[in-house]
């Protein structure tokens, strides 16, 4: 069964805090070859800490050069005002030649104001072309703010993580039954029989496997989902097939 990571990182990302490193792309490789992954959305946190430029194409050029056809990048947007990053058309052109699966927002680390005034035409853009976007309260998203974009573009197809895992249920259900292009990234949830749970409240095609690496141990959420007492059609929809049919979904052509 092929397994795909929808929450991978790479590239000095810690920053002082208690976790794991993962400085290179070759250490990211050799876990996941470790651990049976096949492959996933992979990001390089220089996009945080050096430079978003810098950041996404240094994983377009780590995931060009491995050849891996199960390895997809993801690219953090600005709002289009400045000119820092490209927009529109070009914007996605550039992900469907670099094999960019996703983009993300840090509004705080990059310094702006999230609002319909700054990511409205970029948001509608996403949204109308079925790109996923990952809204993750571990890159300074609030669940707020989530809310607040998924009111204003509730066709969009996001991949919500929240990293407050004790529990979070309470958080992510209504998004889950409300919003029909929203998927949960499993990667902070770990209550008792939440698989279980969620399968049978709004169904496994909302599950997306994944594991925050480096700042979670990829086993945890292998060995959940690996023992949730779900079907095996549905195991296999949460370790890739919703995220593929996701990506094969995703229109970059003009």
């Amino acid at each position: 069964m092929k397994i795909l990571d929808c929450n991978l990182n790479f590239g000095a990302t810690n920053n002082g805090q208690p976790y794991k490193n993962c400085d290179t792309f070759e250490e990211l490789t050799a876990e996941l070859d470790r651990c049976g992954i096949d492959g996933g959305l992979i990001r390089c946190t220089y996009s945080d800490t050096v430079g978003v430029n810098y950041g996404n194409n240094f994983a377009a050029e780590k995931i060009r050069e491995s050849g891996n056809l199960n390895y997809y990048g993801v690219w953090a947007v600005l709002p289009p005002f400045t000119g820092e990053t490209p927009g529109g058309a070009e914007l996605f052109r550039s992900m469907k030649e670099n094999r960019i699966g996703a983009v993300y927002i840090n509004p705080a680390t990059h310094r702006y104001v999230p609002s319909l005034l700054t990511l409205g035409r970029l948001f509608n853009d996403l949204s109308e072309r079925k790109i996923p976007v990952i809204l993750n309260t571990d890159r300074n998203v609030s669940m707020e703010l989530i809310y607040k974009i998924l009111a204003a573009f509730p066709d969009l197809t996001a991949i919500v993580g929240d990293s407050d895992c004790w529990p979070n249920a309470r958080k992510l259900y209504p998004l889950a039954y409300s919003y029909k292009n929203v998927r949960l990234d499993l990667s902070y949830v770990m209550d008792a029989g939440g698989i279980e749970d969620m399968t049978s409240r709004f169904g496994a095609e909302k599950l997306l496997f994944g594991s925050a690496f480096p700042n979670r141990y990829t086993g945890s959420m292998l060995a959940v989902t690996r023992s949730a007492d779900i079907s095996e059609e549905e195991r296999e929809m949460i370790f890739s097939g919703n995220l593929l049919k996701m990506l094969r979904e995703a229109e970059f052509d003009d």
